[in-house]
Order: structure tokens, then sequence, then C-alpha cells
């Protein structure tokens, strides 16, 4: 039996994996507010790079918001919520984003409540300004966890409380996930995101489902710097203003070692995003994700 025979027969054995509801969605719901120097690519019609730069001179106040998806006609008085975040090396990206908005409307039919969020973005190419914009993802996620679970409507179930994002918001979610004081996340998908320290997984009971090109040109796989595999990467190069990084392997490993619940898939694909072809259609690796992500969680709960 190959993987996709696998997981149909883990999921047909699983709740809340398998799609029974029609899905609703409350749009651009505001969860907080903040000064920063954007928090969409698109937030402005026509907004390109260049208009970007300008931007950076300054930070003005933003509305954060979020994209709810909801089961309609569900009759479950407790549901698990899956916050998800976009990628886009903490400067570009939106809560629409094609892979985000198709993962959450999935896991509403599951049955789940799944939020995709704005965060703030941008950055001046310096190590401290770099890192600050790490720093207020994290703080962004975090209210907007406490927004949703301060939604009685909603009816989440604070102890099945899900994690998952691309890239640099795989990377914020799993920070999120191990912050001391946060709210609980049970389980997180690192979906070829990265730390900067594996020390923050000690004393964790985290559990982690991640994928990752073993050639990823973004971000290491293992231990490195960003961009350095990549064809005509940056300069300055990305180690005099980004820490060093630990990819999913590395991640994978100090798990295992920790006796933490970690499900590793490394893919031999070269490539960053490997849910999205070239030409913007989704790969077999989207549809493989969304299943595996939904079985793994379930085995949580």
């Amino acid at each position: 039996m190959g993987t996709t025979g696998i997981i149909a027969g883990v999921l047909a054995t699983l709740p809340f994996t398998t799609p029974q509801y029609e899905v609703r969605v409350e749009r651009d719901v505001v969860y907080s507010e903040a000064r920063g120097f954007w928090a969409s690519e698109e937030e402005e019609e026509g907004m390109g790079f260049g208009k970007m730069i300008t931007k950076l001179t300054r930070q003005r106040p933003l509305e954060l918001d979020m994209d709810i998806y909801l089961p309609e006609g569900d009759s479950c008085a407790s549901r698990p919520l899956l916050l998800m975040l976009h990628g886009g090396s903490f400067f570009f990206g939106n809560k629409e984003e094609k892979g985000q908005s198709a993962w959450c409307r999935h896991f509403a039919s599951l049955g789940y409540v799944a939020a995709s969020i704005n965060y703030r973005l941008g950055f001046n190419i310096k190590k401290k300004d770099i890192e600050r914009a790490e720093e207020y993802a994290v703080e962004d996620a975090e209210a907007a966890l406490r927004y949703l679970l301060s939604r009685e409507d909603l009816r989440i179930d604070p102890e099945n409380v899900f994690g998952a994002g691309t890239s640099a918001g795989a990377s914020t979610v799993m920070v999120l996930a191990l912050k001391p004081g946060a709210p609980k996340i049970k389980a997180v998908c690192s979906l070829w995101g990265s730390l900067h320290s594996l020390s923050a997984l000690e004393n964790s009971h985290i559990a982690i489902l991640s994928y990752q090109s073993v050639k990823d040109p973004v971000m290491p796989y293992g231990e490195g710097y960003p961009f350095t595999k990549k064809e005509g990467a940056l300069w300055p190069p990305s180690w005099m203003f980004i820490k060093k990084m630990y990819g999913t392997g590395a991640i994978h490993k100090r798990a295992l070692e920790l006796g933490l619940r970690s499900e590793h898939h490394p893919v031999e694909d070269a490539g960053h995003r490997l849910h999205i072809g070239p030409d913007g259609s989704f790969t077999p690796l989207f549809f493989e994700i969304q299943d595996r992500m939904a079985a793994f969680f379930a085995e949580e709960m």
C-alpha cells in the first residue's frame, strides 16, 4: 500500500478528517491594532516593491485582520482550531494566498475553525530590524490566537489548538507554540520553516509535522543561513544580517532526541514553495500535506 492508501485508511477511522460541512467565511475580521509598515502586500491597490521601499521610512497605525473559515450546520459544542500563517520572508504575502485559503477552507469542511491572518510586514536591511520583524510576527500571531479564543460564538476547544504555516509563517507559528506563557498549541505543521534556536524545544510537549526539500534554496534544510543556495543570492551575504537558522531536518532530529513526537517528510524535489507549481496550480504534495496534516492533528486529539 502506498502513502496515499495509508493516509486514506487512517482518515477513515479518525474524527475531523472527512469533509462534511459547507464553509462560511468571515472576511477581514480585525483582531488587533499596532504600528508597523504594512500588514499585506496587497493592502493598497497596485502596491509594488518600489512603493514598499518608500513606506519603510516610517511606521504607521495598522489594523491587523484575519479571515475566519467556519463549518456550516455543525452541532459540535467544541471545535478544534487551526491558525494558519502565510510565508514571504516577513516582507511579502497576505492572508488570502492560494494555499493558505484552500487549506483553511478544507479544514473548516472537516469541522475546524480555521483562520488565516495578516501580520506586520516590512523591515530595513539591518540585523536588529529583521529580528524585530520576526518578533512582530510572533506578537501578532499571539494576539490573533487570543482573539479567536475570546470569541465564545466560535466554540473553540482551547485544548485542541493547532498551528500551520509556510516558510516565515511556519517559523512564526513554531516560535509561538514554544513561547512560555502563550496559549497552548498542541501540534504544528511546519512547511519549509526554521528556528533560530533548537533549545526552544526543551521542556516542550509540542508535536511536529514537517515537510521540506533537502535542496531548499531559501531556508537551510539542516543548519545554516537563508538564501545561501539561491542563485544570485543577495549581497551582502545573509550571515551578515540574519542569525543562523535550523531547518526542518535539524528540528526533527533534535525533537526525537528530546522524546517529542515528530514526523518529518524530506522531499527530494528542488524548490522552496513545494505546494504550488510554476503555473500556479496545486502540486500533488499540496493534497498529501493536507490529508497528512488532518490525520496528524486528529491523532493528537
